[in-house]
C-alpha cells in the first residue's frame, strides 16, 4: 500500500531523509503506471504538465548529489568515517565525488531535456478525431477540451451493468441458484 502523506517540511533524522528517497521511487514507479494511457493520460495538457515537473524535479537532483558529496567530504574531514575493506578512504571518496559529477551532468541535461520537450509541445492540444465526437458538457456544447475524454471513454471496457454481460434471470421452473453462462464471453 502507498502512503500519500505529505513528506514533512525538513526530515528530521536520517529514516526521515531516506524515506523521502523511497517515496520518491514510490512516486516514479505509480508514474510508469499512469503514464501507460488512457484513462490517466488522455490529454496533452497532462503530459505538459507532467514533463514540466519532471524537469524541475531533475534540477533538484543537482543539488541533493552536490549536498551527498559534500557531506562525505565533510565527515572525511572530521575524521568521523572508516571504511571495511583496506582501501584508502580518501581514494574511495575521490571515485565517488567523481560518479557524483558525472551524474550531477547528466541529471543537468535530463533537465534541459525535458524543458525542450515540454516547451515542444506547448501549442499541442486535442481534437476531435474523424468519426467520434467530444461528449457534450453540462450546458450541452462540446469542447475540444473534452475530445481526450471521449478518446479515453472509447478505451474504457463495458461497464458491468451492461445488459449485454448479465446472465439472464431465471425463467420457468429453473432454480434461483443456477446460474447460465455466456458462451460468448471470456469466462465461458
Amino acid at each position: 500500500m502507498t502512503d500519500y502523506r505529505r513528506a514533512p517540511a525538513a526530515a528530521r533524522n536520517d529514516d526521515q531523509t531516506a524515506d523521502l528517497a523511497s517515496n520518491l521511487y514510490e512516486h516514479v514507479r505509480q508514474l510508469n503506471h499512469a503514464t501507460a494511457g488512457p484513462p490517466s493520460l488522455t490529454l496533452p495538457g497532462t503530459a505538459y504538465t507532467i514533463l514540466g515537473h519532471l524537469s524541475a524535479a531533475t534540477y533538484g537532483l543537482d543539488q541533493v548529489l552536490d549536498q551527498i558529496n559534500r557531506f562525505f567530504l565533510r565527515e572525511l574531514q572530521a575524521d568521523r568515517l572508516g571504511h571495511d575493506q583496506p582501501e584508502d578512504l580518501a581514494d574511495v571518496l575521490s571515485r565517488h565525488g567523481q560518479a557524483l559529477a558525472e551524474a550531477r551532468q547528466h541529471a543537468r541535461a535530463l533537465c534541459a531535456a525535458l524543458s525542450e520537450a515540454q516547451s515542444t509541445i506547448n501549442a499541442v492540444h486535442s481534437r476531435v478525431a474523424h468519426g467520434r465526437e467530444a461528449p457534450p458538457t453540462i450546458d450541452g456544447r462540446t469542447r475540444v477540451d473534452d475530445a481526450g475524454v471521449a478518446a479515453a471513454a472509447n478505451d474504457f471496457p463495458r461497464p458491468i451493468t451492461d445488459p449485454t454481460l448479465l446472465a439472464p434471470p431465471p425463467t420457468g421452473e429453473r432454480s434461483r441458484f443456477l446460474r447460465t453462462r455466456r458462451t460468448n464471453t471470456p469466462e465461458a
